[in-house]
């Protein structure tokens, strides 16, 4: 098949969270892309006034369309490049591929926020990156980057239901997944199987960019999970074409799914119910109770409205025998009744349908323009 679309250029950051995951995914796909790492000047140049968001990744098609958002890029790719799928053919284990997706990208950001932003050496060479991007005097750069520093550690985590009282679980919730990935890749080199799932993505865009590079938990990393580490490696230098055609998928069980799918549908479905609760009454915050964590005052995310949206969508669509399986995985923990509640619509499914067409600035809505301080400092994200 012809890509039309093809070749892509991909504006990335070599320390974005979700850059690190579509990376990947391009890499494994051998789908041709140009990499640009991008500065101020070209966010504020190129992605901003042709998207209308200001945030990375962002891919342009050789016809001039954009993509943006990991999960519905690689879903968008999928149809264009179906060899080598990564959803399993049974649609059991193809939801629980994307439910672990959906986990890995959204519930380990908080973690990934501590031990990047909290923790010292971490913090100051970020910071010091940060602001060699930025594109300014030495002086000015460093001052850049502190601040911005300081900025994430406030808005990720101090300003985001994160207090003394459930710091150390914060912290935590990143060994936990060490233990947990630790064993599935002493007997299988990917999550799921034999061959990289939308699974494997999900989880490797935390497991990469922040907690496999950054200096603090990337030691903990190496000394406590050597089997995570080399699974970074190894799913960074992997092409499909280069695996068996045949797929080999082994279903979720043992001791090691149980305590995850626990968090997961004790705390991560909770959390994403209880968050599209507060967006449709209008509350900016809420306080989230789950099974091992709490946050008192958390910030209320529309995204993540349209995270639990697709997950019931997912959910309702499948047969009854797959619908039974995955019940059978998650119901001891309480899953299941999220899954099959009210679902509430964010109104972001027109905005995140791909490819979007290039516009000029012009066109943007006024809410949309960003601010001398947007231009200057950028979102506060990754």
């Amino acid at each position: 098949m012809i890509d039309e679309h093809a070749p892509y250029t991909v504006y990335k950051a070599d320390m974005s969270y979700f850059s690190g995951k579509l990376e990947a995914y391009m890499r494994y796909k051998d789908i041709p892309h140009t990499p640009v790492d991008v500065d101020m000047v070209i966010m504020n140049r190129d992605i901003y006034p042709s998207t209308g968001v200001r945030k990375v990744p962002a891919v342009k098609c050789a016809n001039g369309e954009w993509l943006f958002d990991t999960t519905p890029m690689m879903q968008w790719f999928e149809q264009r490049y179906p060899t080598a799928p990564i959803l399993p053919d049974d649609p059991a284990l193809a939801f629980m591929a994307l439910l672990l997706e959906d986990y890995g990208d959204e519930w380990l950001w908080r973690p990934s926020m501590y031990w990047r932003w909290e923790q010292a050496a971490s913090r100051r060479l970020l910071a010091w990156r940060i602001g060699v991007l930025a594109n300014m005097g030495s002086l000015v750069a460093k001052l850049f980057g502190r601040y911005y520093a300081s900025r994430q550690r406030k808005e990720w985590l101090w300003n985001d239901g994160v207090d003394r009282q459930n710091i150390a679980e914060v912290r935590d919730l990143y060994l936990q997944e060490l233990a947990f990935l630790q064993s599935v890749f002493e007997k299988q080199p990917y999550i799921l199987g034999s061959h990289p799932s939308a699974a494997d993505f999900g989880y490797f865009g935390s497991m990469f960019r922040h907690f496999g590079n950054d200096p603090d938990p990337a030691e903990v990393m190496r000394r406590e999970a050597p089997a995570v580490y080399e699974w970074l490696a190894r799913l960074w230098n992997c092409k499909a074409g280069r695996l068996p055609a045949e797929q080999r998928w082994n279903v979720p069980a043992g001791e090691q799914w149980q305590q995850l799918l626990s968090r997961l549908t004790a705390d991560y479905l909770p959390y994403l119910q209880q968050n599209a609760e507060a967006w449709r009454a209008g509350k900016k915050r809420f306080d989230f109770s789950g099974k091992s964590v709490s946050f008192r005052q958390t910030v209320t995310t529309r995204y993540r409205v349209w995270c639990l949206q697709q997950l019931q969508c997912r959910f309702a669509e499948l047969d009854d025998e797959s619908a039974r399986i995955v019940a059978v995985w998650i119901q001891p923990y309480g899953g299941e009744a999220i899954l099959r509640g009210e679902i509430i619509d964010s109104g972001m499914d027109d905005e995140l349908r791909l490819p979007k067409a290039d516009k000029p600035r012009s066109s943007l809505p006024a809410k949309h323009r960003f601010s001398i301080k947007e231009a200057l400092l950028g979102r506060p994200r990754n």
